[in-house]
């Protein structure tokens, strides 16, 4: 009979019998799709769930990557008409033949927007979807002049302040958080001019700053990485000190704390390079001669040096990495013919690359992407950073 009833005592054991700190550990390990549903337990876990401690937690134990793009299926190429849709990184390798994408529905965007209906219908027609980057979990993109935050894991969406975005303007963008001040920045850097526009979440408003580094030529790609609080893009820049005749290609990085510039050099590259921003948490370059792509990455932060081939590819067609999946050792790519594009696979170890079907269609356009981890970060920052209830002190 005892043998009996020790799975019955333990059936019976009710979770507010755990010590706190252990459900805080379990709970910190769930999936955010989960912990969405268990605030509605009690207000004790709905506190512990929204509270910045516990959301920093979570996003430190959980790293389910996933891939968002604005990307079109095979009417792109004559619409030019892109949408928004999401890639679980977790649930595919180099084995499946098949990708599921999930379409993002924009229309609760669109209609977050103000305006005459004569200028929606202009931008919905016109302006395809932009994605310019993600940071611990919150994805920032745009249409036209009008800037969206959101979070896709938790539904949560948020416009940002309207900004009177310059016309004929070759600008950049970059968006991440800055950890030393416990804020998330989205920057706009102009060509030509000397002006950085800056938003700031947590104070929910922008900024202008003015500067005298010279960027020439405008950017090679408008979308910058963000690494160790700056913000990346690849460009030309004039040192009118030293030599004020030559242009040299470099990286410009925009510090997020310091809102000051300072350059890193690329590594030398053969025919045409591309800086392609983050693989494996490296800045990352690739370069082409003819049918030959050779991938660097930059081992040591700032140090030019440490660049690095860790890839060599034969292809004739251009190729556009996507991402890396850790699971299979696999790279993800976009193949580009000209007339069509592809999503494939390539593997190092047998050097082939391998066609996936995206929603049931070979033909798959990507305009822009990025990777994101799921998270519950909130863009309610102003309040959620003040929350502090008497509840809390139970948790912690």
């Amino acid at each position: 009979m005892e043998s009996l009833q020790k799975p019955l005592q333990v059936q019976n054991l009710a979770i507010v019998d755990l010590p706190p700190e252990l459900i805080v550990n379990i709970l910190s390990r769930l999936s955010v799709k989960s912990l969405c549903r268990f605030r509605c337990v009690s207000k004790l876990w709905l506190a512990l769930i929204n509270h910045p401690r516990f959301v920093k937690m979570h996003l430190a134990h959980t790293q389910r990557e996933k891939l968002f793009m604005s990307a079109g299926d095979s009417n792109f190429f004559y619409s030019r008409k892109a949408s928004l849709y999401s890639i679980d990184l977790e649930s595919i390798s180099y084995d499946v033949n098949k990708v599921d994408a999930v379409k993002i529905d924009i229309a609760a965007f669109i209609s977050d927007l103000d305006i005459a209906a004569f200028e929606l219908n202009h931008l919905v027609k016109w302006h395809t979807w932009c994605i310019i980057s993600s940071s611990n979990g919150l994805l920032c993109f745009r249409l036209g002049k009008y800037f969206w935050l959101y979070n896709p894991s938790t539904r949560e969406r948020k416009q940002v302040p309207d900004f009177n975005f310059p016309k004929h303007m070759d600008s950049g963008f970059g968006f991440s958080y800055v950890d030393s001040i416990d804020d998330y920045k989205l920057v706009i850097l102009h060509r030509p001019g000397n002006i950085v526009d800056i938003y700031s979440l947590r104070k929910n408003s922008w900024t202008s700053i003015q500067h005298d580094f010279c960027i020439g030529y405008g950017f090679f790609r408008q979308l910058g990485f963000p690494l160790n609080g700056a913000i990346h893009w690849d460009s030309y820049y004039v040192d009118y000190d030293l030599n004020p005749d030559t242009f040299d290609r470099v990286i410009i990085a925009f510090d997020l704390v310091e809102e000051n510039f300072k350059t890193l050099q690329l590594p030398e590259f053969f025919g045409l390079g591309q800086f392609f921003g983050l693989f494996k948490g490296y800045l990352s370059f690739f370069d082409r001669n003819k049918d030959t792509y050779r991938f660097w990455v930059m081992k040591e932060y700032g140090v030019v040096a440490s660049w690095t081939i860790i890839l060599t590819v034969n292809s004739p067609c251009f190729l556009r990495p996507l991402c890396y999946l850790k699971n299979s050792n696999t790279m993800m790519l976009n193949r580009d013919y000209g007339y069509n594009q592809e999503l494939v696979f390539y593997n190092p170890k047998c050097l082939k690359f391998k066609k996936i079907e995206v929603n049931g269609s070979r033909e798959f356009y990507v305009n822009s992407h990025i990777e994101y981890v799921e998270s519950l970060v909130s863009l309610n920052y102003e309040n959620h950073f003040r929350t502090e209830d008497k509840l809390l002190e139970y948790w912690f």
